[in-house]
Parts: C-alpha cells; sequence; structure tokens
C-alpha cells in the first residue's frame, strides 16, 4: 500500500501500447505503479490503426480496442493515471522526479514508453491546409474523399497500410515516394500493386500543397532535382517517419543520430533505474508485438514487493 507522498514503485511515462502494457506487469508484480499520458485517453498512435497487422491477438482487432481492454485492465489493477504531459524528469539518488502540469510525480523506476509522432513533410501548405485535406489519419478521415483522387506521401508500413484503407474510399490514390522502391512488407505491397485505383511516383518528392480553402493539388519534383510538376487531388495523407517524443528527458540521456533514445539489452538507459521501450527507443523494430515485449521484459528484471 502507497502511502500519500511516497514515490511511486513504477512510473510509466506514454500511453501507447508500449506503456499500457509496462503498467499491467508492473501492477501484476504488486508493485504500485502510475501512468502520465497526455489528457489521460491512452492508446497513442494505434489509435488510429482500424486494423491491426502483426499482434497476437484473435482474429482482426482495431487499435482504439485494444487499448480500451488494456486500459480496463490497468485501472482494475489499481494503476494511477495522471493525465497530463510530462515536461521534464531529473534523478536524485535513487528517486526519479518527473514533472508535468499537476505537480511533480516521483518514483523508483520510470519507463519512458512516450513513443513518437508522425513526421511532417516541412512545406508550404500543409500546416495552414491541414484539416482540410492535409491529413496523418486514412481511419479518421477517409469518408470525407469518397470518389476523390488523394495522394499518400511515404513508402513504408503506415503509408502503405493507410493507403489500403484509403481504397474503400477514394478513386485514385497516388503513392508519392522519394525512393525506387516502396519499403512497407510485402504483403502490402502486393495488395496496392493489385489494386488498379493504385499508382505510383518513383523518386518524387512533394515540394508544396497547393489550395485556398481546402487542397487542390500537390507541387511534384523529381528527388534529385528538376522542373516542378502540379498534380491535382483533394487530399494528403502525410506518412514519413517518425520523430521520437523526448523533449522532457534529460542530456545525459543518450540518443542516437535521429533522437531516439539509446538502451541495452535489458532496455537500460545511461541513467540508472531509467529505461525506455517501445518506438521512442533506438533500434525499435517498428512491431507492436516488440513494444509489448520491450515492456513486460523490463518488469520481469525488476524485484516484486
Amino acid at each position: 500500500m502507497r502511502r500519500p507522498g511516497d514515490p511511486f514503485d513504477v512510473l510509466v511515462v506514454g500511453g501507447g501500447l508500449a506503456g499500457l502494457t509496462a503498467a499491467h506487469h508492473a501492477a501484476l508484480r504488486g508493485l504500485t505503479v502510475a501512468c502520465v499520458d497526455e489528457g489521460g485517453h491512452m492508446g497513442g498512435l494505434v489509435m488510429n490503426v482500424s486494423a491491426i497487422d502483426g499482434y497476437p491477438a484473435m482474429g482482426t482487432v482495431g487499435g482504439a480496442e485494444l487499448a480500451a481492454g488494456q486500459l480496463e485492465a490497468i485501472l482494475d489493477l489499481g494503476v494511477e493515471i495522471i493525465p497530463d504531459t510530462a515536461s521534464a524528469l531529473r534523478v536524485d539518488g535513487d528517486v526519479k522526479t518527473v514533472t508535468t502540469g499537476m505537480g511533480d510525480q516521483k518514483a523508483k523506476t520510470v519507463i519512458v514508453a512516450s513513443g513518437a509522432r508522425l513526421k511532417s513533410l516541412g512545406v508550404p501548405g500543409e500546416e495552414s491546409l491541414f484539416g482540410r485535406g492535409v491529413s496523418q489519419c486514412a481511419d479518421c478521415d477517409g469518408g470525407f474523399f469518397v470518389d476523390q483522387k488523394v495522394v499518400v506521401v511515404g513508402g513504408g508500413d503506415s503509408a502503405l497500410q493507410e493507403a489500403l484503407h484509403l481504397a474503400d474510399y477514394a478513386s485514385e490514390i497516388t503513392i508519392v515516394t522519394r525512393g525506387n522502391n516502396l519499403r512497407a512488407r510485402q504483403s502490402y505491397v502486393t495488395r496496392a500493386a493489385e489494386n488498379p485505383k493504385f499508382s505510383f511516383r518513383w523518386e518524387t518528392t512533394v515540394a508544396e500543397i497547393v489550395g485556398s480553402d481546402g487542397v487542390e493539388g500537390v507541387r511534384l519534383v523529381p528527388a534529385g532535382g528538376g522542373d516542378p510538376e502540379d498534380f491535382e487531388c483533394t487530399g494528403v495523407f502525410v506518412f514519413v517517419g517518425l520523430e521520437a517524443n523526448d523533449g522532457f528527458l534529460p542530456s545525459d540521456i543518450e540518443r542516437d543520430e535521429n533522437g531516439f533514445v539509446k538502451t541495452d539489452t535489458t532496455f537500460a538507459t545511461a541513467l540508472d533505474g531509467v529505461y525506455a521501450v517501445g518506438a521512442v527507443r533506438s533500434g525499435y523494430s517498428g512491431q507492436l508485438a516488440s513494444a509489448a515485449g520491450e515492456a513486460a521484459s523490463v518488469l520481469a528484471g525488476l524485484p516484486a514487493t
């Protein structure tokens, strides 16, 4: 039983699948646990996925459904949800302090499962037209593009998975990628190649998203340089990779060249008692099953009370 003012045994930062799994396993071991998640909604980016691949579940499961089940489980186990954003972390001996808008939260062990956010293109028109034709969630916005032409920017799993979902609505889907092939799993590539709604623009980048009240098209340029081309569409879905949600972490925690947190094989960071799992971590495979496995592995190494 935790007394008021005592540190939690485990504080999890992040409410995505890795964070939910970490909180669940910690509570099962009899530890006192809190989970910091902005808004307290839990689920992370997986909430935007209508049908999850690569996760051991019975039949097809949606991200929201999966997250809701795990949230219910940790609440039943007594995990405290802190619906706020982590803004800083510091280590004072055996006690770690995570600063939030609701005050300082202290713990003996911190598990950073803050995940990653979708990158933007950083081109003119993207920000001003976001929500007016520019999107990063096909499951949320696909229904607005029935029988319309859309562009999906990116060539990885997320881009292809979202594009395949858009195929239920849009009349034409053009995949724009700076490479000369797709990096997505073969099953996605095969389905897209066999679907007559799909076309591909290889070795091409988007230089601008064009429109006033809504998206009217994109300005495409060859990746190696060359003359621009205006391409008509009413929707642009951007999936060009991720960047770590690591702004609250101190410089003592080492990152790789892309800003993701470095850990050892036990998922420990350079700060004693601070671990990192899932999409915030350098070397993460991108598979949801791996996120859950990393979180479970950390807790397996912690002593029970």
